[in-house]
């Protein structure tokens, strides 16, 4: 199964073409506090249509990190928006934003997903951008996760940003920000700052730990990249400090995306990241692109995952192998958006007489699945390929499209295929078992009996009297190993340093691996004499999250509310990890 790899990486970019009107949401990122809703999301038009020629669009909304609902962060909303001769070129639509009293809430997206409608004479623009959700909720002295001293975790408080669309955004002329990590290994770390046309910008890594080298790369608000730079004084050895200097030709939204070169261990080692605005400097050379090539496909450039092509699950078009830049080779990434049960078929149809293909599913961080999935020929002597999936999980499913044969570079508008998905629905689905549990001062609930959440194989005894109701109760089973602690004195203010680990063991060791995390679990900390919150946080890619010198006037109680766990710890420092036990789940495999 070979698929060629096009290494060149790039950002939505679209085709125009001069005969017709292009329509598009007018930015790629729009933003707005929690309390200050509704979103209003605006759509444009770059002409306005002939008479009787009516533009019609169709919006949705797709939940990134934020949860739609009554009870979420925001209403989901869907409609359609008509331009017709009349109107003006811009039309606009809103979104609900729920405002609650969580405390330090991290920013949350919303996936805005534009279609245009068939038979139209219209080209469609950016199709694709990001609602970013801002809190407006600031705790007083509540302590927040800080990176661990000592110990292979952090929690980097710009994390998820691993994509654009889940980039963090950092103000240009304001104080560097720091404490930033490059772990786990493979960390891909996305940045957004705006920008105005004609100004000068100078973007930089600084303050790196021993360890770290960065690679700087700087993208436009349509994704493609505009300059990189590894090490920005190569006359001074061990200086591995990364430094891009740009001018913005447009008013909006750029990316800045850092890496780490260095093979050696990330963990506690951090970096500094500075955007300053800047008067025009003593010219150099710079970084330059290769001329876009015409004849690429509408979804191009997608040939790399973070810019996969959003595919509808019932839909067919025809793409090629044209790379989007003059070189190649090209491969196709497109993302279908899943749910539990949904069985998804992808399949190459029409191709023509060189073409080849092959059909991979990634999963929704582009991993590939345990067995992989994968197909060549789906039937002998027919070239195309078919691959089906089951989901488990509520995400993107990531499709990647390569040729099986090297693609000439003159010839590849000559490669053509028609990709086509379709998802069927089982009619009834069986109920997960489920069991009512409840103590540990946290109320009680129903959890899903499977997977479940076993000890290690020698836990220590913890006596849990104090937070457990008289009556036996089943609850999920858990080991906890707090460091040895002392009594505090009497009326003494107690702090405490709390270490909380979630992991799914996929390879029962019972030893949580780097890969085992998992991650946005939310833990909370309360004070267990008299119930008040202390510091709230979410575990990190490692299934990680530290809360430093937390104090209290008591013992403190550690609750993570997606389990149903609670525990009571001492002051000084603990350690706890909740293993959760692998359950197989069924894949569809061709």
């Amino acid at each position: 199964m070979a698929v060629m790899v096009a290494y060149l990486a790039a950002g939505p970019r679209q085709i125009v073409h001069a005969q017709n009107p292009t329509v598009g949401f007018t930015r790629t990122v729009f933003t707005v506090a929690e309390n200050q809703g509704p979103a209003v999301i605006t759509v444009g038009v770059s002409a306005t249509p002939a008479a009787g020629e009516n533009i019609v669009v169709t919006y949705l909304t797709i939940s990134g990190t934020a949860t739609e609902g009554t009870g979420g962060d925001y209403i989901s909303q869907s409609g359609t928006l008509t331009f017709t001769s009349t109107t003006q070129n811009t039309q606009s639509f809103s979104v609900v934003i729920n405002n609650d009293n969580i405390v330090n809430e991290p920013d949350e997206t919303v996936n805005l997903v534009l279609q245009l409608q068939t038979s139209q004479t219209a080209i469609l623009g950016v199709s694709v951008a990001t609602l970013i959700i801002t809190d407006n909720d600031q705790a007083t002295n509540t302590p927040q996760p800080t990176a661990a001293t000592g110990t292979p975790i952090f929690v980097d408080l710009a994390e998820p940003n691993n994509t654009f669309e889940e980039a963090f955004q950092i103000q240009p002329d304001a104080a560097a920000t720091c404490r930033l990590t490059l772990w786990p290994p493979g960390d891909l770390d996305y940045y957004s700052f705006a920008v105005k046309s004609g100004t000068f910008y100078k973007i930089l890594t600084d303050d790196l730990s021993p360890g770290i080298d960065t690679v700087l790369k700087i993208y436009n608000q349509n994704g493609e990249p505009i300059g990189e730079n590894d090490d920005a004084n190569t006359a001074l050895p061990g200086e591995f400090q990364s430094e891009v200097i740009i001018q913005s030709n447009t008013t909006g939204i750029y990316f800045a995306r850092v890496v780490n070169k260095s093979p050696a261990d990330a963990a506690n080692k951090t970096y500094c990241l500075a955007i300053d605005a800047m008067d025009q400097p003593t010219p150099t050379v710079t970084p330059t692109l290769l001329p876009l090539r015409t004849g690429a496909d509408a979804c191009e450039p997608n040939g790399q995952l973070p810019i996969a092509c959003l595919f509808g699950d019932n839909q067919s078009q025809q793409f090629n192998f044209v790379p989007p830049f003059n070189e190649g080779p090209d491969q196709d990434f497109y993302r279908v958006w899943v749910k539990p049960g949904t069985t998804i078929t992808c399949e190459t149809t029409e191709l023509s007489s060189v073409t080849d293909t092959n059909i991979i599913f990634l999963g929704p961080n582009g991993e590939d699945f345990n067995p992989q999935l994968g197909n060549d020929d789906k039937a002998p002597g027919d070239r195309g390929s078919r691959l089906t999936f089951t989901a488990n999980y509520t995400g993107w499913l990531h499709v990647l499209v390569g040729p099986v044969n090297p693609v000439p570079l003159a010839q590849a508008d000559q490669f053509t295929y028609t990709l086509a998905c379709t998802s069927t629905v089982p009619p009834t689905a069986t109920p997960i078992p489920t069991a009512v549990v409840g103590g540990g001062g946290g109320g009680g609930g129903v959890i899903p009996i499977a997977p479940t959440i076993t000890p290690f194989p020698t836990p220590t005894p913890i006596d849990l009297s104090a937070i457990l109701t008289p009556s036996p109760v089943v609850i999920p089973e858990v080991t906890i190993q707090p460091l040895p602690t002392a009594t505090p004195a009497v009326g003494q203010q107690n702090v405490s340093t709390v270490n909380v680990t979630v992991y799914y063991d996929s390879n029962f060791n019972f030893t949580p691996e780097p890969n085992e995390g998992i991650i946005d679990v939310a833990v909370a900390l309360f004070d267990n004499t008299n119930g008040r919150l202390l510091a709230f946080g979410y575990t990190n890619q490692a299934g990680a999250v530290r809360f430093e010198a937390v104090p209290s006037s008591g013992s403190v109680r550690v609750q993570v509310p997606l389990l149903s766990f609670s525990q009571i710890v001492g002051p000084g420092e603990s350690n706890i990890a909740v293993r959760v036990a692998p359950l197989p789940l069924p894949i569809g495999i061709p």
